[in-house]
């Protein structure tokens, strides 16, 4: 399997031996059949999720659980480089519904339909709610099962019921 990956910004410095010119992306090609999402990419260059703004797969938004196959073109942009273009959802995207307990509404409605980019994980659901925080514990179900893992990868069509468990000391 062969994969090429293209850092650019700040992740130019997690590939050390590429040589680019100044403002250009780092551009190598992987070899690994160990790869299969977007997850073993980052890994395989240690960088966290929070590190990313933007992730495309063939020039297509996408999320860290998007898999990759061979002869795919993967660029990763780091926060400091966050894009600002809505639309960009719509190019690869998913719908999914969003259930809100009352005390995490604040201004939002108990349940709302979202558009995001194929690949989405738990995570990022609970980052772009604002709702992300280190005090308190949250209890996620998908489609009306318990979900333990952020990580978990969203599907087209799934229902996400969050609420708020009891605040840690």
């Amino acid at each position: 399997m062969v994969i090429k990956v293209k850092l650019y910004g700040d992740l130019r410095k997690k590939e050390p031996q590429q040589n680019s010119f100044e403002g250009a992306p780092s551009t190598m090609n992987i070899e690994d059949d160990g790869i299969e999402t977007m997850f073993d990419i980052l890994k395989k260059f240690s960088i966290e999720e929070t590190e990313i703004s933007h992730i495309f797969v063939n020039h297509k938004y996408s999320g860290p659980g998007k898999e990759v196959r061979d002869g795919d073109r993967v660029g990763l942009f780091p926060r400091n480089m966050a894009l600002i273009f809505e639309e960009i959802v719509r190019n690869n995207s998913i719908l999914i519904t969003i259930r809100l307990s009352s005390d995490l509404q604040k201004s939002r409605s108990a349940q709302s339909e979202i558009e995001l980019p194929e690949g989405s994980t738990i995570h990022f659901i609970l980052e772009k709610y604002n709702i992300l925080t280190k005090s308190k514990k949250f209890i996620i179900m998908v489609n009306g099962s318990l979900c333990y893992k952020d990580n978990y990868v969203v599907k087209n069509g799934d229902i996400v019921s969050i609420s708020s468990s009891i605040e840690e000391n």
